[in-house]
């Protein structure tokens, strides 16, 4: 099997490139695997030289590693949807790595020869429109936090962790809330001004927010939230249980919240909206939204589990 470390040099803090390139190197020599390193250069060249390595390579099994963060996980994800002879694993090294807390003992995916020598689990992956996403895609009020925490994070006083909740709170204090609709396959049908939609296949996104507590990655099912626009008050006293992920505890309580678990559902709406895709915007007014069953195959470090798994 040839291993490829894919990573993503704008991932994280540029001081700590050296030391992951210094420990990929020695944790490849000790393991004594054929193994090669790629940098990316630009955005979605992990998903093309993914695709490119297998393409050229048809009879030959790989284990693509996303050096990165959830973006870099998404892209080699892409390339490697429905593909039986080759693996993702992953080596977080961005800021919010959301995907890899569906997995118990974080700290082996730093250790580079746990991975090396961890065990493949196949997962489910949700596909809208030609993409994928392995973790969360989200539409609406999130999307634009999610461009908003970009910006943030850029700025140098900002506490470690509080670049979501801070982005979160700045968009709610504009305009907020936006006409679109979501059908799902077992016939129900959210139509309005909503503030948010999330598909999930994993639990965690927005740099620890669980708002999809109930989701595992290989149950053939997504987990989706719809929030209705809410006043400010409301939603203010919700944000703490929500990334906690206890809200789901106490459904009842807010009748403005829908959590639905379906196969397939709908989105659509009357003007262009971004939806993001584990942190990945693009434009899109229809979306056909589905969960491919097994449709990827992940490695787990030795010494962890996924607590996601069925």
């Amino acid at each position: 099997m040839k291993h490829v470390f894919i990573v993503n040099p704008a991932a994280g803090a540029a001081s700590a490139l050296p030391s992951l390139l210094q420990r990929i190197k020695f944790a490849a020599e000790e393991c004594n695997i054929d193994y090669e390193i790629y940098n990316t250069k630009t955005i979605g060249d992990a998903t093309v030289h993914a695709k490119e390595v297998c393409a050229n390579n048809p009879d030959e099994h790989f284990r693509f590693y996303a050096c990165g963060g959830d973006g870099t996980v998404n892209g080699v994800a892409n390339a490697l949807a429905c593909m039986q002879n080759a693996e993702l694993a992953i080596i977080p090294s961005g800021t919010g790595n959301d995907f890899v807390k569906a997995f118990s003992n974080l700290e082996n995916f730093n250790d580079i020869t746990k991975v090396i020598k961890g065990k493949v689990l196949p997962m489910d992956l949700i596909k809208y429109g030609d993409k994928y996403s392995i973790n969360i895609l989200n539409i609406g009020v999130d999307c634009d936090v999610v461009a908003r925490v970009e910006e943030i994070k850029r700025k140098p006083y900002m506490i470690k962790g509080m670049a979501y909740p801070t982005a979160v709170m700045q968009v709610f204090m504009k305009g907020y809330g936006v006409e679109f609709k979501v059908e799902t396959d077992d016939g129900q049908v959210f139509d309005g001004e909503h503030v948010l939609a999330l598909f999930a296949n994993a639990k965690y996104y927005g740099g620890g927010f669980k708002s999809a507590p109930n989701a595992y990655v290989n149950d053939g099912l997504m987990e989706v939230v719809v929030v209705d626009k809410v006043s400010r008050p409301n939603f203010i006293k919700l944000l703490p249980k929500y990334k906690a992920g206890t809200y789901i505890d106490y459904i009842d309580k807010y009748p403005f919240i829908h959590y639905i678990r379906c196969k397939k559902a709908k989105f659509s709406c009357n003007s262009v909206m971004g939806v993001c895709g584990d942190g990945e915007i693009s434009p899109a007014t229809t979306l056909d939204i589905e969960v491919i069953p097994n449709a990827i195959n992940v490695v787990c470090p030795e010494g962890s589990t996924c607590i996601a798994y069925k």
